[in-house]
């Protein structure tokens, strides 16, 4: 299971991609400004960090579909 000093680790590498993680305690509340409601604890490091790529290809797929609609 993770612990605070691995879920900092997580979210330092995050922010390399530009990928900004907001955290309240072990509770993820928001990627990339997005809310999200992640008890971290529940989760072993590659699967949390599995779980934030979904998030993102998620906003990517959502992003990648306004902006076709848009045209």
């Amino acid at each position: 299971m993770l612990n605070e000093e691995k879920l900092r680790v997580i979210v330092e590498t995050f922010a390399k991609y530009n990928i900004e993680i907001q955290t309240a305690g072990m509770q993820i509340v928001g990627i990339n400004g997005q809310s999200a409601d992640f008890d971290a604890t529940t989760f072993m490091q590659d699967q949390l960090i599995e779980m934030i790529c979904k998030v993102m290809a998620n906003q990517l797929i959502h992003e990648t579909w306004k902006y076709e609609q848009k045209k």
